[in-house]
């Protein structure tokens, strides 16, 4: 792709665990988790924990893991 475009690239589809992130990270400009979010947002939820502390807590664990890529 990047001999295609100067478009940055995204990747997502499928990606819920660090090692992932960490992995598409080495390839791309971005990493896409929103629905692995969204499913750790609704656990949180249904277990009476703070969702969008949930959300941050996971964010932070991703972005650890795609920026050790580099």
């Amino acid at each position: 792709l990047r001999s295609l475009t100067k478009v940055p690239i995204a990747v997502g589809f499928g990606v819920s665990k660090p090692e992932q992130a960490r992995a598409v990270a080495g390839a791309a400009d971005g990493v896409i988790v929103g629905s692995a979010i969204v499913k750790r947002m609704a656990e949180a939820a249904g277990q009476g924990r703070d969702a969008a502390q949930a959300a941050l807590d996971f964010i932070r664990v991703m972005a650890a893991a795609a920026k050790g890529s580099a």
